[in-house]
C-alpha cells in the first residue's frame, strides 16, 4: 500500500536484514527525538492553510543523522575501532521495526510509534554498530479499545488497525504525490497544505508530549494565508522553504495543495486567484483551480 513510493519496494534484502546494508552490523541503537510541546498551531482562520507540526522546523534528516554520527564518535572513545553507520529515514531500512524491538514504544492503531512518556510527536534515528549490545524488550501495547485515530482520519486511510493505505493518506497526497489529488479525497484534505497530524491530534497519549531539546524550535508558523502562498514565485518559495521539509513538495506541489484548500474553504475572495490559475500551462494546477472554482458560491 505504498502508492507511487516505489523506493519502498526496492532493496528488499536490506529491509529484511540490516547486514545486507552493513555486513558488520551486530546491534542497532535507536533514539527518539521529541518535537512536541504546547500546540504551536493555534486555530486556523478561514482562508488559511495548515502545515504538519514537524514541517515548521529545519529539515530533520541531516540534523539527526549528524547527532547519531556524533554518538558514534563517542562510542569510539569508549570502545576504540568500533565500526558503525548512522541512519535516519533515507536508508533502505525499516527504522520503526528496530525502534519497536528496542522498546522505544509500541505501534499504535494509527501505525504511528507511541512512546509512553512522549506520545507520538517524536522522530527516530538509528546507529548500526559492529558490537554486541544487550537487547531491550519491546514495549507492551497500550491502545486497548481506543480507535480515535482510525475514526478521525478525514480520508479513511486505514485499511485496518495498524495498516495505512498511503494512497489515501493526506501526508502522502500533499507531499509525495506528484500528480493530482484524487477528486473523491479532495474534500477530506480540508485546509492541510503539507502533511497531516489528525491521527496524532486525537491520540490520548499525546497528553504526555514533551518539548524536545535536540531539535531546533519552529522557524515558521504552522498556519499561513493561502493568498500569500499562492503568490510565491519560484525564487520566493526557495528562499522561504529551502531548509524546511516543505521544500520536498516543491513549489508546484505546494501550489496544488493551496489551490485545493481554497476550494475547500469556499471563500468568494479566492475567485480571482483561482481564475488566474485556471489558465495555467501546468495541467495539474489548472485542473485543480477549475475544481476549486466550481466549489465557490455563485
Amino acid at each position: 500500500m505504498n502508492a507511487t513510493m516505489d523506493y519502498m519496494a526496492r532493496n528488499e534484502a536490506c529491509r529484511r536484514d540490516i547486514r545486507a546494508w552493513l555486513p558488520s552490523a551486530r546491534s542497532v541503537l535507536m533514539c527518539g527525538f521529541s518535537y512536541g510541546g504546547a500546540d504551536e498551531r493555534g486555530a486556523a482562520a478561514p482562508g488559511e492553510g495548515v502545515l504538519a507540526r514537524y514541517a515548521a522546523r529545519e529539515d530533520y534528516h541531516p540534523l539527526l543523522k549528524a547527532k547519531m554520527a556524533s554518538l558514534l564518535d563517542w562510542v569510539r572513545t569508549v570502545v576504540p575501532q568500533t565500526d558503525g553507520l548512522p541512519f535516519c529515514d533515507t536508508s533502505p531500512l525499516l527504522e520503526r521495526s528496530y525502534a519497536l524491538s528496542a522498546g522505544l514504544g509500541w505501534q499504535g492503531k494509527s501505525a504511528m510509534l507511541i512512546a509512553p512518556r512522549l506520545g507520538t510527536y517524536f522522530l527516530i534515528a538509528g546507529l548500526a554498530l559492529d558490537r554486541e549490545l544487550p537487547a531491550d524488550s519491546s514495549a507492551p501495547d497500550h491502545c486497548g479499545s481506543c480507535r480515535l485515530c482510525l475514526d478521525a482520519c478525514p480520508t479513511d486511510a486505514f485499511a485496518r488497525e495498524r495498516v495505512l493505505d498511503a494512497s489515501k493518506c493526506i501526508a502522502y497526497l500533499t507531499i509525495e504525490n506528484r500528480g493530482p489529488v484524487p477528486e473523491a479525497l479532495r474534500p477530506g484534505v480540508g485546509n492541510r497544505i503539507f502533511g497531516c497530524d489528525v491521527c496524532q491530534e486525537v491520540c490520548p497519549w499525546n497528553r504526555f508530549e514533551k518539548r524536545g531539546r535536540c531539535l531546533p524550535e519552529p522557524s515558521e508558523p504552522l498556519v499561513m494565508p493561502l493568498e500569500y502562498l499562492a503568490g510565491l514565485d519560484a525564487e520566493s518559495f526557495r528562499r522561504r522553504f529551502r531548509d524546511l521539509p516543505v521544500s520536498r513538495a516543491k513549489r508546484r506541489g505546494l501550489l496544488r495543495n493551496v489551490l485545493l484548500a481554497m476550494g475547500n474553504a469556499g471563500l468568494p475572495r479566492f475567485r480571482p486567484l483561482l481564475e488566474l490559475f485556471a489558465d495555467d500551462p501546468d495541467k495539474i494546477l489548472s485542473e485543480q483551480a477549475r475544481w476549486s472554482l466550481a466549489r465557490l458560491p455563485v
